[in-house]
């Protein structure tokens, strides 16, 4: 999983380089309490400072930037929501697939962070898709969010609250894909309309 949040990135610094606050603080040049508002989230590193947070980072082989896969049967959607990743102001990565099938080796392949499905597709409808998924991953689960365009249908509105999961309108702007990358990122609850 990726972590794109100041605080989860000295943690993931620290726990898999095996770096105390201290020692790390040595190496980046600051005093431990700084390291120390960092890791708790009560500051946020300067520029110069994620720089070299994010270089340690890949270093050690630790992922910064979010990994999202989308599923949707329709390449034009999957294109519009290639290019939404790419002007995004949270660091992403973005792997789409027109196949749910397909979507279950890429799930496990990519370690998403999270997963956006189109409810309905042929052969496998998205909530389908999305329990299989569960299935295969387990706690490892990354939080997944449903498009549909039939965003008034009462049946599908009760299917994506009885999963518990998201549900978007589609089309959905730019700001629902920041908003979605940004609680991926900060570890809040999403606020998507």
């Amino acid at each position: 999983m990726a972590t794109a949040a100041p605080n989860g990135l000295v943690s993931a610094i620290r726990e898999t380089g095996g770096y105390s606050q201290e020692a790390l603080a040595r190496e980046l040049g600051v005093s431990f309490a700084t390291v120390n508002a960092w890791e708790r989230g009560r500051s946020q590193p300067r520029p110069s400072h994620l720089q070299s947070l994010r270089s340690m980072a890949k270093s050690l082989g630790i992922r910064t930037d979010i990994m999202l896969l989308a599923i949707d049967d329709d390449p034009a959607t999957c294109a519009v929501i290639e290019g939404m990743v790419a002007g995004a102001s949270v660091p992403a990565a973005v792997r789409t697939t027109t196949d749910p099938f397909n979507a279950l080796i890429l799930s496990g392949a990519l370690d998403p962070d999270l997963i956006l499905i189109d409810v309905m597709m042929p052969g496998i409808d998205g909530f389908d898709l999305a329990e299989r998924l569960e299935e295969i991953r387990g706690k490892r689960m990354p939080r997944i969010v449903f498009m549909t365009a039939a965003s008034d249908d009462a049946e599908i509105i009760a299917r994506a609250e009885e999963s518990g999961h998201i549900l978007i309108a589609k089309p959905f702007g730019q700001d629902a894909i920041e908003t979605l990358l940004d609680a991926v990122a900060t570890g809040a609850e999403p606020a998507v309309s």
